[in-house]
């Protein structure tokens, strides 16, 4: 399962569209959510639906309270998740490069991991804060 949670303007109904007809057209089954959670005040407890799914966070264009407040959710749940930027051509190139499918391939042999599968991410353009101080410790780390 993937599940995208976003602000309503960041185009996550769009991008599940688009996102679900690219994968038809490889042959890959895979159920995509509109995370129906109210996003004013997400709970940890509404988030275990979503343990096992492969998480989205569509960022909206300009950063709002519900953005905020759906990654303040999934962190306080424990949920990996990838933040999905972009419009457009750019948002859909992004998310598939999440789900682990080279956006620009025609190989069928790619798929999205396993509903089950421990997901694992390495991201270079996040800018979280926390991410970026762990990065460059680690890199200092190793330059002694």
């Amino acid at each position: 399962m993937i599940a995208l949670f976003g602000a309503d303007n960041s185009g996550k109904a769009v991008l599940a569209e688009a996102l679900s007809q690219r994968l038809e057209q490889r042959g890959v089954a895979a159920t995509l959510v509109v995370a129906p959670l109210s996003e004013r005040s997400p709970h940890a407890l509404a988030l275990e639906a979503y343990r096992n799914a492969l998480i989205l966070l569509v960022a909206s264009a300009s950063p709002t309270p519900v953005d905020d407040a759906l990654r303040a959710a999934l962190i306080g749940a424990k949920l990996g998740f990838a933040v999905v930027h972009g419009d457009g051509a750019e948002q859909l190139a992004n998310a598939w490069n999440a789900i682990g499918a080279p956006a620009d391939s025609d190989d069928r042999g790619s798929a999205p991991p396993e509903a089950n599968a421990t997901w694992s991410w390495a991201c270079d353009k996040c800018s979280d804060p926390t991410c970026e101080h762990r990065l460059f410790t680690e890199l200092l780390a190793q330059r002694r």
